[in-house]
Order: structure tokens, then sequence, then C-alpha cells
């Protein structure tokens, strides 16, 4: 139900703002939290901002894909 809402929420978000603001909006809060950046240019500020705390870097690749139900079963058989 909350994926459902999400979903919902982000389109209305995109068609109210447009996609160039609703693309910073996410880099602002939600993506920023979680994700350093979109390349290795622009992670470098923060993995060296946090270099100097004496705070390390896990990196991590994360790619999603939109599978019907079928296609997801099928995945996770092989």
């Amino acid at each position: 139900m909350s994926v459902v809402l999400g979903t919902r929420l982000m389109d209305v978000s995109r068609k109210v703002f447009g996609q160039k603001a609703f693309d910073q909006m996410m880099k602002m809060t939600f993506y920023g939290q979680f994700v350093a950046g979109e390349n290795h240019q622009t992670i470098k500020p923060l993995i060296q901002r946090n270099q100097a705390f004496g705070v390390g870097s896990v990196l991590d690749y994360s790619v999603e894909e939109d599978l019907t139900q079928e296609e997801a079963e099928k995945k996770e058989m092989e």
C-alpha cells in the first residue's frame, strides 16, 4: 500500500512541479539522504569531507528495474 501511495505522490509531484524541479527536490531530500552522487566526480567532495572526520566510505552500485510479477518470479527461480 505505501509503495502505491509513494508512487502516486511522486507522479503528482512531477506534474505539479515539473521534472527539473522534481529531480532537484529528490536530490535535496530522499535521494540525497542515501546517495552520495551520480558519478565519481560528484561523490569526491563528500568522500573528502568524511575523510577529514576520519569516516571511511563504502561505495555500492545500485540498479533498479521494473518487472512484471511473472518476470520477477522467473528471475527469482533462476
